[in-house]
């Protein structure tokens, strides 16, 4: 083949991901190269033999006949495209063109980057023209898109393997994954690639103590989530830590933390704990334990949690959303951190802050649960229990025509890259709806395993329900009021019986979603009483 070959991308198709993305166990066979771009909610995939974790604004590329299959679904639901590509080889002296054998720039089994906030905006400002444009306007602004998304994977990454910072990093890696073991100094520094004087210094300058110093503090930060989480023995803990002596475990722990390892969760109350959500700080403050900062997306925050955070003097560390800033947490010192986090490369980082305590439920009562075991406070989780049981109980009798009637419920997601409705047999809100009040879902939305499920306009039509609630997504970055003004003066809009008879009700990202903790709960549940059996004629138009 000649020297002076080029080669060129051809668009071939752009479908959005579905539910069989996000359930465990599907497999996906790629038959074309394929980018995939997650615009929402994070899943753990095996991708050609690999685990890979994906979340919100990553771009993934994999090459022609790759596998996919789900391993987690993740517990925000997952939005995003696939677009399928062929690429050809262009020989200029025959003035044709053949199938070009093209392979990933990183030359590994997949590749993943992170795509940035104009980039982001960019690609979605594409989807949302994409149902306005002719079909030639469309072809080439899929071509557009193709190479856009292309170029994100040629950008060039800066070459750090040889800096000592890389080194040290690399090192890191090695204490977080072998901290159980017997780990000197030499070790490290071979790893590093530096003299271990030269080592020392180095790592000192950049984190303010020796290394084996920081990989004390990071097998206490173990030992510590161990004594929470499990029932596990000191000297076991010690062991699993990479502590061959227990007593001189016991001596190190009641260094770092003031209280020997018996006493440690007792004082779980008194430590200086940073929330990672708006929700899990709420629930502390329920539950007599006022963290002393908690992680907030200012756009997204509820009023009534703005007010309690203030009101119990809690520090409020602003992030954008989908986003953790590490040294803003690191500057706060935090003694424990509590909370989900998106991706495991974050909580790997997180993990060298403090203990971290993950893996919340993300509905209220068992997160609850969980908190309370963790803070000792099952007497104060109980009283809240019976709390939200009794306003269920006040909420379905005065629901009751409603509910004996079989009048159908939706609740319909406006965003910036279209439409989704709630799920009946997911979480949060969904819980509430048709779990714990016993609403029905419109017959056609009953297979929708998600917790938001794709909607289109026709489906909407189908489902017809006799009230709908719709929530206008707040994101970062996207506004979905394009696609509200495309719904509000559609077809199938205006034939909807909700519309006809004065049934659709507008809710608060804030509330719904992002602030539905133990207040959100009785604030949803009035707003939900209120809308349904209020008369029309005393509804505000």
């Amino acid at each position: 083949m000649s020297d002076n070959m080029e080669w060129i991308a051809q668009w071939k198709s752009t479908k959005a991901l579905t539910n069989a993305w996000i359930t465990k166990g599907e497999l996906h066979h790629f038959f074309s190269h394929t980018l995939i771009f997650i615009i929402d909610g994070k899943a753990v995939w095996n991708i050609n033999g690999h685990r890979v974790h994906v979340s919100f604004g990553e771009l993934i590329a994999l090459e022609e006949n790759s596998v996919m299959e789900v391993i987690e679904g993740g517990n925000l639901d997952l939005a995003g495209w696939r677009v399928q590509f062929d690429t050809y080889s262009v020989l200029h002296e025959r003035r044709e063109a053949e199938k070009f054998e093209w392979r990933l720039p990183s030359g590994e089994a997949y590749q993943k980057v992170q795509l940035s906030g104009g980039s982001l905006a960019s690609i979605i400002q594409h989807w949302s023209e994409e149902d306005t444009q002719d079909q030639s306007a469309g072809w080439v602004g899929n071509q557009h898109l193709l190479y856009e998304l292309l170029r994100n994977l040629y950008r060039k990454q800066p070459d750090n393997e040889l800096k000592p910072e890389h080194g040290i990093l690399r090192s890191i890696d090695y204490m977080q994954q072998h901290y159980d073991q017997v780990i000197t100094r030499t070790q490290l520094a071979q790893i590093a690639g530096i003299s271990p004087w030269h080592y020392s210094r180095k790592f000192s300058e950049r984190y303010g103590k020796p290394p084996l110093d920081y990989l004390a503090h990071y097998r206490i930060y173990r030992a510590q989530e161990e004594l929470l989480l499990t029932a596990a023995t000191s000297q076991d803990i010690a062991k699993k830590s990479g502590f061959e002596d227990a007593h001189y475990f016991s001596r190190r722990f009641k260094q770092l933390t003031g209280v020997s390892p018996k006493q440690y969760r007792q004082t779980m109350t008194k430590r200086k704990i940073v929330s990672l959500s708006p929700i899990c700080g709420e629930m502390m403050i329920h539950l007599g334990v006022i963290p002393h900062a908690v992680v907030v997306t200012p756009i997204l925050l509820s009023p009534h949690h703005r007010e309690q955070f203030i009101s119990h003097g809690v520090q409020m560390l602003e992030v954008t959303q989908y986003e953790v800033e590490i040294e803003l947490v690191r500057q706060v010192q935090p003694e424990m951190l509590i909370g989900n986090v998106l991706t495991e490369e974050v909580k790997r980082e997180l993990r060298t802050i403090a203990p971290i305590l993950t893996g919340l439920h993300q509905d209220v009562e068992p997160m609850l649960d969980q908190l309370a075991t963790w803070f000792l406070k099952e007497a104060e989780a109980h009283r809240l229990h019976e709390q939200m049981k009794h306003e269920v109980s006040v909420a379905k009798q005065q629901l009751q025509p409603i509910i004996q009637s079989a009048s159908t419920v939706m609740l319909l997601r406006v965003e910036a890259f279209g439409y989704r409705y709630l799920g009946g047999h997911s979480h949060g809100v969904s819980q509430l709806l048709y779990e714990q009040l016993g609403l029905a879902l419109p017959q056609v939305l009953q297979s929708g395993a998600a917790w938001f499920n794709p909607c289109s306009l026709d489906l909407l039509t189908q489902a017809n329900p006799d009230y709908l609630f719709v929530e206008k997504r707040i994101m970062q970055h996207f506004s979905a009021e394009e696609n509200m003004r495309k719904l509000w003066e559609s077809l199938q809009w205006n034939e909807l019986k909700a519309v006809k008879n004065n049934r659709v009700f507008y809710v608060d990202t804030h509330l719904w979603v992002d602030g539905h903790g133990i207040t959100g709960h009785t604030l949803i549940l009035n707003q939900i009483i209120r809308n349904l059996t209020e008369p029309l004629q005393g509804r505000a138009q």
